[in-house]
């Protein structure tokens, strides 16, 4: 009996665990990259600036699912908002370099101040692997504020 209700319990979880952001061991698409951006501008127009940063920096909030999360920054590279990286909120970050000396945040920033979106890749470490591998990401701006998540490749 005990047994049936501890396999009864482990189908549940299994059953439920998505709904509740249990991670998938797959890596988000472009197209679910995209739309958790847009989610995330969403969620800021409804909520405002403070409120808004506040669920952003937050690693249990709703823009954070493990390794996929949205981070904001402003249009002088300062770092607003990182679920997973609270050390660098507050920090420019225009001299971060990928390991071939890509300034990617940069390249963001100069984008953003004559478009709206965009895709930036780069090369890091995927948390998840443990090897560097060929990100994307895509970036949305929004109240002069650089709204961004990615994937690996």
């Amino acid at each position: 009996m005990l047994r049936t209700a501890y396999v009864a319990l482990a189908t549940l979880v299994l059953a439920i665990g998505p709904a509740f952001g249990a991670s998938n061991s797959q890596p988000p698409t472009r197209d679910e990259v995209i739309a958790q951006v847009v989610k995330a501008v969403e969620f800021y127009k409804a909520n405002g600036r403070q409120r808004a940063l506040i669920a952003f920096n937050r690693k249990d909030g709703p823009f954070a699912k493990g390794m996929d999360y949205v981070d904001v920054h402003d249009l002088n590279g300062v770092c607003l908002a990182h679920p997973l990286s609270p050390d660098i909120v507050g920090a420019n970050r225009l001299d971060v370099a990928d390991m071939h000396g890509k300034h990617f945040i940069q390249e963001i920033v100069t984008a953003a101040r004559s478009q709206t979106s965009g895709w930036v890749s780069y090369m890091r470490e995927n948390p998840n692997t443990g090897q560097v591998e060929h990100k994307i990401a895509y970036w949305q701006m929004h109240d002069g504020l650089i709204f961004k998540a990615g994937t690996y490749q």
